[in-house]
């Protein structure tokens, strides 16, 4: 790879970090990457870094930063001047485009500062030894944000608000394993000698290749797998690893913990079995789109069952915010809405006029009220 080509590929990246990057640039990029699939990895963990990345108020802050990572790891694994040769390449970049587009240079030099910290994680074993297992790739979202990434086996995945996916650096070798946290759409190519597993506190779910949604909040009632295309393989852990089949258009809904009943001989309070169910896939009836993925489309979507404490934790990661309810009957309330521009003030405007509510609202705090 010539010069003129690392330095356009750095150039670009940095750009696209901080959201200043063309259509057009972002296809020159993309092409850069299919000639390059070296290029692939750097790219990838340094879009996962920048979401966990504090912004530096300077240059001198972030060269400062920039220099200290990499000295602490000269230090400490001498393999590393020789693997990352090209750290110093980037410093001199920044310094050659500093006056042309200073924030998108920082955004990079700060994103990069932050990878070589990362770097320093794995090295556990003293120096020239790196603990493979501890390396590990992680994307998270905010409240009120999303984002899209591609694995390295070259998977689609939309992670909604308030969400986080992991992988290991052996993805794709023997099996295709990712933890989730939140919600996410995947649609994962087809590869029968490596499946794709999705690792969740409550199930476990197994593809081939397909096109599906796993919404695994920890605060929700339930589980959902909800599959467009090909078939899916669920397993509840809370049931005996009782393994469960989708076909398109069906989703499996499993009550997060143990559902408590009362038994009738003992009058006593009882824990049973997590409560699982299959059901046709939810199609909104203004527009048919289906309720499960709307987010992926930026669509908030809700129907008539459910209740308003359920819309109100879908809003509070839609729109960044903290909801409460002053009267416990309001949140009982049964409602239904689709919103995909408007603000959570809006929002609540528009469902007031067809629910007896009202609300106080103090910047991100929001209380509802009778």
């Amino acid at each position: 790879m010539g010069n003129m080509t690392a330095d356009r590929f750095w150039e670009l990246l940095s750009k696209k970090i901080s959201s200043e990057a063309t259509d057009g640039e972002l296809h020159e990029l993309e092409t850069i990457l299919l000639g390059h699939p070296d290029l692939r990895h750097i790219a990838d963990t340094l879009s996962i870094l920048e979401n966990q990345v504090t912004p530096f108020e300077d240059n001198s802050e972030a060269q400062d930063a920039f220099q200290r990572h990499v000295e602490k790891i000269l230090k400490t694994d001498a393999e590393f001047e020789k693997h990352y040769a090209g750290h110093n390449r980037v410093v001199e970049l920044d310094d050659k485009l500093r006056t042309r587009t200073k924030k998108w240079a920082l955004a990079l030099l700060a994103v990069v500062a932050a990878s070589f910290g990362f770097y320093l994680l794995t090295i556990s074993m003293g120096p020239g030894k790196i603990s493979k297992q501890a390396i590990q790739s992680q994307v998270t979202t905010k409240p009120g944000s999303k984002t899209q990434i591609q694995l390295p086996d070259g998977s689609s995945v939309w992670l909604n608000a308030s969400s986080k996916l992991t992988y290991g650096e052996n993805f794709g070798k023997k099996l295709r394993e990712v933890n989730l946290t939140g919600e996410a759409f995947f649609d994962v190519v087809k590869d029968p000698s490596h499946p794709f597993i999705i690792h969740t506190t409550v199930v476990d779910v197994k593809v081939l290749g397909t096109a599906f949604n796993v919404r695994s909040y920890p605060n929700d009632a339930n589980t959902e797998t909800s599959v467009l295309r090909g078939q899916v393989e669920v397993t509840v852990k809370n049931r005996e690893n009782t393994r469960y089949y989708l076909k398109p258009n069906e989703k499996v809904i499993v009550a997060n913990g143990l559902v408590r009943t009362s038994n009738p001989n003992t009058k006593k309070q009882e824990y049973i079995r997590p409560i699982v169910s299959i059901q046709p896939l939810t199609y909104y009836y203004v527009d048919s789109s289906i309720v499960e993925t709307s987010w992926v489309e930026n669509k908030l979507v809700f129907q008539e069952n459910e209740t308003f404490s359920e819309v109100a934790l879908k809003m509070e990661r839609w729109y960044g915010v903290h909801i409460s309810f002053e009267d416990p009957r309001v949140a009982e309330y049964r409602m239904y809405g689709s919103f995909t521009s408007e603000t959570i003030r809006q929002a609540l405007d528009a469902l007031k006029i067809g629910f007896n509510f009202n609300y106080k609202m103090n910047k991100d705090e929001i209380i509802i009220t009778k």
